[in-house]
């Protein structure tokens, strides 16, 4: 669904531990060349897009994704590498000190 937006060329979305529910959703997304999009203008349009329970807590925006042999996004290297220092979080984003 993320791949909708007019700036995505290929979105990964799957679930991460939480320390509150089962999972939370992150979102690894390439964006189409020459176009800029911040992660809070994503989650915006997820949010009016989207069910709430599918909007993405985490955002990362990659370069390209590792593909296997047919062309498949290699969802368990994202998985594995979890939240990383370039992984944006929207309930961080909105905490207050």
């Amino acid at each position: 669904m993320v791949e909708a937006h007019p700036a995505v060329l290929q979105a990964a979305a799957f679930g991460l531990p939480s320390e509150l529910t089962e999972e939370e959703v992150k979102v690894c997304v390439v964006l189409r060349p020459g176009v800029a999009l911040t992660p809070q203008r994503l989650v915006g349009w997820c949010e009016a897009h989207m069910a709430r329970h599918m909007v993405p807590r985490y955002v990362e925006f990659l370069d390209a994704f590792a593909l296997t042999p047919t062309e498949k996004v290699e969802k368990y290297r994202l998985r594995e590498a979890g939240l990383t220092s370039t992984t944006w979080d929207r309930l961080a984003s909105t905490r207050r000190p």
